[in-house]
Parts: structure tokens; C-alpha cells; sequence
């Protein structure tokens, strides 16, 4: 973190527990506004480093690994980001089209989780070459969650919020696996970063 500014001076007592006083700006909330990207600021705002990008091992055995194909909303993303973080999930990958890491609707989505989870950008070529044996889908087609054994390692794939997973990633996944919607009322679907929540929340279950 290299500077902080805000708008009210109520958050200065808050911030002096673990920063110092030096890094920190009183601004005014017009101020605020031209600086801040949001459309209601909430009155603080850092400037950063960007953290250098992880690197997946050669290694993977033993991890439980997000592979995102093409997540292009940003709210989506942040919150997965969110939920891996929560999870205690060992790497979320983001193929190149998905939406910026540090996109600042992202970022704010993660609540900050986007700075403790571990991320890259890989290619699906690079995932496909990585997972071997060990890539599974998220996808309405497949097992039922509900009885069938998580895999013990690997790397899941949730695909695009329209499209879903890309024919390529589809061709080389070793097992689908569904969140079964037995009792739906109706709805065609559930949104894809829900669909990580269920789906993270099976797989680490013991």
C-alpha cells in the first residue's frame, strides 16, 4: 500500500491501528468522487502496487484449483475470487478473456479477497496440459453432486455466464459433474459464481 486517502476524518482513528499517520490523506468528498471510480465512494480509497502474478507449480497434486473459461462479468468474478478465498481453495485460473483481476468492480466484489487468492492467466492449452487426468466440469449434464464422491484434487472448470464451457475444455474433461435442480421452479439455471459456492462447498466437504 502506498498512500490512502479519505474523505471523512472519523476514519483516521481506524486506520493509525495499522498505518501510519504519514500515508494517510484527508481529501474532501468532491475530491473523492473525481478520484474514485465508483459511482458512490465510500469515502476511502489506497493506491497499490499491483502484486506480481502467481505461477502454477508443474506440480499440481494435492490442489483443489478454479479454472474460469471466459467469466467476463466483473461481479461474477470477484465473487468467486471471494468464495475460493473462503473455501481455502489453492489457485483460481482465469483464461485470457476473462474480465481483469484488478478490474476495480472486481476488486470490490472480492471484498479483498483478490489480494490472499492465489491467480494467474493460462491458456486453455496450458490447463489442458497441466490437468491431465484431473479436469472436471461443472456443467447440467453431469453426475449428480449429491452422490457422487468429490475428486480429491484437480482442476474444475466453470464456464462462461451465456455460453457455458468452451467445446475444447468440454472435449478433454476427464468427468461433468451438475448441481442437481430436482426442486426448480422454474429457473433454467443458476448464476455461475452461486454455482462456484455449491460447487467449492462440495468439494472440500471431508
Amino acid at each position: 500500500m502506498e498512500e490512502v486517502y479519505i474523505s471523512n476524518p472519523d476514519f483516521l482513528a481506524i486506520l493509525e491501528k495499522v498505518i501510519s499517520p504519514d500515508d494517510v490523506c484527508l481529501i474532501t468528498p468532491q475530491q473523492m468522487h473525481h478520484l474514485s471510480q465508483m459511482t458512490t465512494p465510500p469515502g476511502i480509497l489506497s493506491v497499490c502496487k499491483l502484486p506480481d502474478e502467481d505461477h502454477l507449480p508443474e506440480n499440481i497434486s494435492g490442489m483443489k484449483i478454479f479454472y474460469l473459461d471466459a467469466i467476463r462479468d466483473p461481479g461474477n468474478l470477484g465473487t468467486i475470487l471471494r468464495i475460493a478465498d473462503w473455501f481455502g481453495l489453492d489457485f483460481v485460473i482465469c483464461s485470457p478473456d476473462c474480465v481483469d483481476i484488478f478490474n476495480h468492480k472486481v476488486l470490490q466484489a472480492s471484498m479483498g479477497s483478490a489480494l490472499r487468492v492465489k491467480t494467474c492467466v493460462l491458456e486453455k492449452e496450458e490447463i489442458i496440459a497441466s490437468g491431465g487426468d484431473h479436469l472436471y466440469i461443472c456443467d447440467a449434464e453431469g453426475k449428480d453432486i449429491n452422490t457422487s464422491r468429490p475428486p480429491m484434487e484437480g482442476i474444475l472448470i466453470l464456464g462462461n455466464e451465456s455460453l457455458g464451457v468452451s467445446d475444447v475444455m468440454m472435449e478433454r474433461a476427464k468427468e461433468r459433474f451438475a448441481i442437481s435442480g430436482h426442486r426448480s421452479l422454474g429457473a433454467e439455471s443458476l448464476n455461475v459464481a452461486s454455482a462456484a459456492a455449491v460447487m467449492a462447498a462440495w468439494w472440500v466437504k471431508k
